[in-house]
């Protein structure tokens, strides 16, 4: 197996990082940033089209954007066994595809960082705030039900959320109003995958 990872483990990319250490896979990790002019150039882009990170090769098999690629190798590497990360039943996998674009649609938008957006970042602060809140609320609701997003223990739908929640991102929330929420938060990033690929790239993490 050869498993390639392109991408800034300051970027989304981080996220697949933590996936890849899960699944206890060994890989390839070539740190390009997002503005690398190497992405537009035409090895890359018969990689990925659209030049972005992260990209992920495995023995042929390319995928972009970091919630797909999770669950591609959440699907691949870890849906047997104990505390599968994938489901394995059709339902449980409804849900996992569920909490991702929700995930995707109703968090990111709101809390992402990148530096690109700073002046509307700035802009739609207050706004935001009660979108936020809502999508927050609606997390919290469902974490007062059970522990995780997806039966009874973690899975790629529980990292793919948190990895939206990522911490530089949380510290910026007030997540006072929604215990559940910062429980659950604190119990991901405290799995030995997410504090060993956080330690391994101390002077990117975010």
């Amino acid at each position: 197996m050869a498993l390639t990872i392109y991408g800034s483990p300051r970027s989304r990319t981080m996220r697949t990082l933590w996936m890849a250490e899960e699944c206890g896979l060994s890989y390839t990790h070539i740190p390009y940033a997002y503005e690398d002019p190497v992405l537009k150039e035409p090895a890359f882009l018969t990689l990925n089209p659209a030049g972005a990170i992260p990209t992920i090769d495995d023995d042929g098999v390319v995928v972009a954007e970091s919630l797909a690629i999770n669950l591609y190798l959440a699907k691949k590497y870890r849906a047997q066994g104990h505390d599968p990360l994938y489901p394995r039943e059709p339902a449980g996998e409804a849900r996992t595809w569920q909490w991702t674009l929700w995930a995707q649609a109703h968090l990111e938008p709101w809390v992402q960082q990148d530096r690109l957006l700073e002046e509307l970042r700035t802009a739609i602060a207050a706004p935001a705030r009660p979108v936020v809140a809502q999508s927050l609320a609606v997390l919290e609701r469902t974490l007062q039900q059970r522990g995780w997003l997806v039966g009874e223990h973690f899975s790629v739908a529980d990292l793919n959320v948190a990895g939206v929640l990522s911490p530089s991102r949380a510290r910026t929330l007030d997540l006072r109003p929604f215990p559940a929420v910062a429980d659950w938060l604190a119990r991901c990033y405290a799995r030995p995958a997410a504090v060993a690929v956080r330690q391994r790239f101390a002077n990117w993490a975010g």
